[in-house]
């Protein structure tokens, strides 16, 4: 028991030492998570993803905090809460006082330089394997592929570039399509 707490608590604060580029860089760390320890599925994954999106604050520490009670309740949530928060204490607070005296200097630009793409592809790679885990349903025939959900992600997709209005009309348009969907199944 108090293993599954420590790793817990190493997992997460892993994952925040170590993710840049917001809330959904922590992804593939999640991902990892999942793979290696029987806390949470790839599938209710995917559901914390949905609901961290949805709720009020950063993504990234909603899902930690969903993670974790998942994992082990009450206690399991203020673990990986606490976990994926304190490395970025810790280095923002340092990072504040020599960015001034840092920031022109070309090794902290090649760094930054890198960083950034890097943050795109982890985030990238995660949008991949969730169109093939919700789309697709892990099976690679015309015969599995879930087309409504398959026209939702089309649909918003083409929305986005379109548009460019704020993410709550398009989760509020994914929600009706989503209560349509449920109300068809009952007819």
């Amino acid at each position: 028991m108090y293993n599954t707490y420590f790793l817990l608590f190493f997992e997460f604060f892993k994952t925040g030492l170590f993710t840049f580029g917001g809330g959904y860089a922590s992804l593939p760390f999640l991902y990892a998570i999942s793979d290696t320890y029987n806390w949470f599925s790839n599938s209710e994954l995917t559901q914390l993803i949905a609901i961290s999106g949805i709720t009020p604050g950063p993504i990234g520490l909603n899902m930690a905090t969903f993670a974790g009670f998942k994992t082990l309740n009450i206690q399991g949530s203020i673990i990986a809460s606490v976990a994926l928060v304190l490395p970025m204490l810790i280095i923002t607070s340092r990072v504040f006082k020599l960015y001034d005296k840092f920031s022109e200097n070309k090794y902290v630009k090649s760094i930054l330089y890198v960083l950034r793409p890097t943050s795109c592809a982890l985030i990238s790679a995660v949008g991949l394997k969730l169109f093939y885990n919700l789309v697709l349903n892990k099976q690679l025939s015309c015969a599995s592929i879930d087309i409504k959900a398959l026209f939702v992600v089309i649909l918003l997709f083409i929305l986005t570039f379109k548009l460019s209005r704020s993410p709550i009309i398009y989760m509020s348009i994914a929600g009706i399509f989503g209560i349509t969907f449920y109300l068809l199944k009952l007819l």
